[in-house]
């Protein structure tokens, strides 16, 4: 056989690490998968085989050793420029299947899947692979005449079980949403499928095209992981006694969808920054559910409740207990009467029977200011980040903390997804891989910011961050016309959202007119952070910079300066 690959743009190298190498195992349109496995074309570091052995009288025996090499290798640099391949051989192996054939293919994926499992890489895509691998093996298999053999037999045992075991071993997820969210819910299972896998997502809902949800599973293969329709229709909900519309409680119906003896509930206005297994092992114990206490219902109404974003649901109990009867009978009762919807009919009926789950699993990020609470050690973000509030990330102007956590998950492409191999947190590298920006806050009360837009369009690489606690103008709001600019808007009160500004900003700009908010021009002061001003804009002495009007193009040197 002569194979040549030599022509145009197919001239290129590339480096990957000895995980992103894997991924091309299986590429066919280059043929990488037969110049990765084939004994040729290849050069070696000498000390690689130090403590491998060559195995001897296997059939495709260089696979075997050559997946070994690459665990090995710190990287692997592939040159495109030519493959040639000359084989002196009576018939094709490919047509003669015999027992010996078909354990040449399937044991060398599993020696793999075993290898990577052992390293802790994702295997999502190598047991799908040895599926494919299985069912090519019997289907030759049999047209061969080998159904009677001990191999035959074997392999069938090892498909069947293996289709068991990916029935039985998904986490499952549940989310509850119309199609008005799509969005929102998109963002969020991407958010998940980031860290996690062998999921199984099931989407209560009323309106979801069918079309969405068969494109999803599309995706959702790829990380071993589905989801399902789970649509709620007028139809089904007249076995219950009730007179309200069905769209208030779709979370009701987990039992009734969720065949998982344990399940997670999540909204869709949150984004998972963490893998879930720790709490998925949570021992619920007989309690009902696991959830986050909310300190906002402690701070507001002292009230001892949990919120219901993030829900640990004992499911088992759920059906045994008939709670979808039980809860739709409490809503019928007290709807009218209750100020949190659903949330309040859910701890009317679990009261004192919940088991509290850290405050890590459910960062509602209006209530840090009142939890007690740290960021666990190797975390840059906390673990699911719940975007409790009328100011949703997704909305012009609305601030918030970790709005850009969101948006970073929001223009994820799918096939970035699965580039997080370890399935790591959530790390502040991901969201800015070059460098954080250089950042200049301007905390002002009013529109008139001196030499705003000759400071913006002179340096496009810094980035401007004006936050003001009233709302602002459509003058100012016009300002985000520029990609270097960002409008913290309204953020009265939001004690979190001044600590992130201060925390993330490298410069406070005092260029605003008027009023002046003191304690932010403190805390830059007393964080020995500079402080730049104009002499016609500064009216309350804190050490600032200050330059006469009309030297602007001093003070940009200065930024470019300091932003070095």
């Amino acid at each position: 056989m002569f194979y040549f690959h030599i022509s145009g743009d197919s001239y290129y190298d590339k480096v990957y690490d000895n995980v992103s190498i894997f991924e091309n195992l299986y590429e066919t349109q280059e043929m990488k998968s037969f110049a990765l496995i084939s004994a040729c074309g290849k050069l070696y570091k000498a000390r690689l085989f130090e403590q491998l052995r060559f195995d001897m009288g296997k059939l495709g025996e260089d696979g075997y050793l050559n997946q070994k090499v690459y665990l090995l290798s710190e990287k692997v640099i592939y040159l495109n420029k030519g493959l040639y391949a000359y084989r002196i051989r009576k018939g094709s192996l490919s047509r003669v299947w015999t027992e010996k054939w078909m354990h040449a293919l399937v044991d060398a994926m599993s020696e793999r899947i075993t290898l990577l499992a052992n390293m802790g890489y994702p295997l999502e895509k190598h047991l799908a692979v040895y599926r494919q691998m299985l069912e090519v093996s019997l289907a030759n298999g049999q047209a061969s005449g080998l159904s009677d053999t001990a191999t035959y037999k074997e392999f069938e045992m090892k498909k069947n079980q293996l289709t068991v075991q990916e029935s039985s071993e998904k986490k499952a997820i549940v989310l509850a949403a119309n199609y008005s969210y799509v969005d929102q819910v998109m963002t969020t299972i991407k958010s998940i499928c980031y860290h996690n896998r062998s999921l199984r997502f099931y989407l209560i809902h009323s309106d979801f095209p069918n079309e969405w949800i068969k494109q999803l599973n599309k995706r959702l293969e790829k990380f071993d992981s589905e989801i399902i329709n789970c649509r709620v229709t007028s139809e089904q909900i007249s076995c219950y006694k009730s007179d309200i519309s069905y769209t208030v409680f779709l979370r009701y119906f987990i039992a009734d969808f969720v065949q998982e003896d344990k399940a997670l509930y999540l909204d869709c206005d949150l984004v998972v920054t963490k893998n879930l297994d720790d709490l998925f092992a949570t021992d619920l114990q007989d309690y009902p559910l696991a959830a986050v206490r909310d300190f906002g219902g402690r701070a507001y109404f002292g009230q001892e409740i949990f919120n219901a974003g993030v829900l640990l649901v004992n499911n088992a109990f759920w059906k045994k207990e008939n709670m979808t009867q039980k809860l739709i009978d409490l809503t019928n009762e007290w709807h009218d009467k209750v100020d949190q919807a659903d949330q309040s009919i859910l701890n009317m009926l679990f009261e004192h029977k919940w088991l509290e789950l850290d405050f890590d699993y459910n960062h509602i990020v209006i209530h840090k200011q009142f939890a007690d609470y740290q960021l666990p050690e190797g975390q840059d973000y906390p673990a699911i980040i719940h975007y409790l509030s009328h100011r949703k990330p997704w909305k012009d102007l609305a601030a918030q903390t970790y709005r850009e956590v969101w948006w970073y998950y929001h223009g994820l492409e799918w096939t970035e997804l699965g580039q997080n191999h370890h399935l790591h947190p959530l790390q502040r590298s991901h969201i800015y891989p070059i460098k954080e920006p250089f950042t200049c806050l301007i905390y002002t009360a009013s529109d008139h910011i001196e030499q705003i837009e000759t400071l913006v369009q002179s340096l496009p690489d810094i980035q401007f961050k004006i936050a003001a606690r009233v709302i602002v103008s459509d003058r100012l709001a016009q300002m985000t016309i520029y990609p270097n600019v960002t409008i913290f808007n309204g953020i009265h009160y939001l004690v979190d959202v001044d600590n992130e500004l201060v925390e993330t900003s490298q410069v406070l700009l005092d260029i605003n007119h008027g009023e002046k908010t003191e304690e932010i021009l403190d805390q830059f002061a007393n964080l020995g952070k500079p402080i730049l001003s104009f002499e016609n804009t500064k009216t309350y002495e804190v050490g600032q910079e200050a330059y006469a009007v009309d030297q602007v193009q001093a003070m940009i040197e200065k930024l470019r300066e300091i932003s070095k």
